[in-house]
């Protein structure tokens, strides 16, 4: 055997190490891509499918749910707004039932459809007795 032979071989041996090291690592880079893809629709997932709560459950049993951040999605139906408080109040109803929703934003235009997110709360006590529920909105989507 020459030399020359031996150092063809071993710098054969050398790439066939190297490739299969470069497998190595690609197989291990496609591995955490794909883990890290499916973390990250899991993530996404869990956080847009929490889901919106039916009204109509809030609404049967409002002290279930009195003092607790929720999220509601339905259609706006009327609204107000008072320029002088920055204040308003708007319906909406998702189809098991309607609730107000006070916010400190412009309401948005009837007919359109929400997200909203916020505190369920009485809409007003008089002598210890809670009447009617809304929700106290913390953001709208």
């Amino acid at each position: 055997m020459t030399l020359s032979s031996l150092l063809y071989n071993s710098a054969y041996d050398d790439k066939v190490v190297f490739s299969n090291m470069i497998k190595t690592i690609k197989k291990g880079l496609i591995f955490n891509l794909i883990a890290a893809a499916a973390l990250l629709l899991t993530v996404l997932a869990a956080a847009g499918c929490t889901g919106a709560t039916k009204i109509g459950d809030v609404m049967a049993d409002s002290s279930k749910y009195e003092g607790k951040t929720i999220t509601v999605k339905g259609t706006v139906g009327d609204t107000v707004w008072l320029a002088a408080a920055d204040k308003g109040t708007y319906q909406v109803g998702d189809g098991s039932g309607t609730i107000w929703v006070i916010t400190t934003q412009p309401p948005p235009q009837k007919g359109l459809t929400v997200t909203t997110e916020g505190t369920v709360q009485a809409a007003f006590i008089l002598l210890g007795t809670s009447y009617g529920t809304v929700i106290n909105e913390t953001q709208r989507h």
